[in-house]
């Protein structure tokens, strides 16, 4: 039985909307194209992925996290979609007052006293050379992707992320049908992308738009 391909869990389009992009009918089944498809999806999915820096799906999280010493704590994972909670794991109090309305979407969450820092001494100035991990966060993170949307719960991916995605699959499937030059290198399995040219300045926008920094 020929392999076939399933859409990842982190891929950030659907078949049918590839095919919708391409102008292929999505009644127009072709088994070993669409395994192609896929393929380049999750290829594609990875690329942007690791471009950003994190991961895009909706997720829980728990995680530990050292304290700046500021008003605002940065998560890995964002934008936020909500905080289960944040504990102090040596004293096991939980923190309540805080807030993400004003920077959930980069991932900040806010507090009027400050997160204190906390961490280890040393050197003859006996500056804090370590910074201790003793904040607990619990919290949801990312976006309804296309694959996991339903009528209650629609995709919130950003569609002109989503466009990055197809426009990729495109270039790489015109080269693939048409046997053209513009990728120098392309691997599903180690899912790497390597262009003769310059990636694409709107891409580039785009995902710099979607960088915390």
């Amino acid at each position: 039985m020929a392999y076939q391909p399933e859409l990842r869990d982190n891929a950030l389009t659907t078949l049918d909307a590839i095919k919708v992009f391409l102008g292929i009918d999505s009644e127009d089944v072709d088994e070993r194209r669409d395994a192609a498809l896929i393929q380049l999806i999750n290829a594609a999915s990875a690329w942007l992925e690791t471009q950003l820096g994190r991961k895009l799906k909706r997720q829980t999280y728990t995680q530990k996290y050292s304290a700046s010493g500021t008003q605002k704590l940065v998560l890995e994972h964002y934008p936020i979609v909500s905080i289960g909670h944040i504990r102090d794991t040596t004293t096991g109090a939980e923190i309540t007052d805080y807030d993400f309305e004003a920077e959930g979407e980069i991932g900040v969450v806010f507090r009027e006293d400050g997160w204190t820092y906390r961490g280890h001494i040393g050197g003859l100035s006996y500056d804090y050379i370590a910074p201790r991990r003793y904040l607990e966060v619990n919290y949801t993170a990312g976006y309804v992707l296309p694959q996991d949307a339903t009528e209650e719960n629609p995709a919130t991916l950003p569609a002109d992320l989503e466009a990055v995605i197809w426009n990729m699959v495109a270039q790489q499937w015109a080269i693939i049908e048409n046997d053209a030059a513009g990728l120098s290198a392309f691997s599903i399995s180690d899912v790497s992308w390597t262009f003769d040219k310059n990636i694409s300045n709107t891409w580039q926008l785009v995902i710099s738009m979607y960088r915390r920094w």
